[in-house]
């Protein structure tokens, strides 16, 4: 696919080290569903204008948005080494999510934050929580003896 230069250019300064580099325009999760992300709970706004480029660096995969001018919107990581987590993550996931596996750790980051979506099980429980590099709960959701749980806290509220 051809990105434009101004896009291309901007990828290559922020990611020197990418490796096997894919680009595609942005499509509704419904049609390219590979993305590891809660749609719901990231603030982008993007339409089929959009690039996203699928790459790996540093043994893990990358999936970077930017819009048609080149500017870059956000991105998501996988994070295989969960020892590499903030403190403050750990410590939550420990005091909050006490007896939790953690399953997988994806790194989102934008202009304006860097939070972590974690999946923990513990034995038939599932939980997704989305944790700030402070180490607040910004958003989780499971199932946890068999009931639905769902909460969002919004971080204004911390300040």
């Amino acid at each position: 696919m051809e990105v434009s230069g101004a896009t291309r250019t901007a990828f290559e300064a922020k990611y020197p080290q990418a490796k096997e580099v894919e680009w595609e325009y942005y499509y509704p999760e419904e049609i390219v569903p590979v993305v590891p992300i809660e749609w719901e709970w990231v603030p982008w706004k993007l339409d089929t204008t959009d690039y996203v480029a699928n790459f790996s660096q540093d043994n893990n995969d990358y999936w970077v948005w930017y819009d048609e001018s080149g500017d870059w919107i956000g991105t998501v990581a996988e994070v295989s080494d969960h020892s590499s987590l903030p403190a403050a993550v750990n410590n939550t996931v420990k005091s909050q999510f006490a007896g939790y596996t953690i399953m997988s750790v994806d790194m989102e980051n934008d202009k304006n934050r860097t939070a972590y979506e974690v999946k923990m099980e513990k034995g038939e429980d599932k939980m997704k929580a989305l944790i700030a590099e402070n180490g607040q709960v910004l958003k989780k959701k499971g199932k946890v003896d068999g009931e639905k749980i769902k909460e969002k806290n919004n971080p204004k509220d911390s300040l």
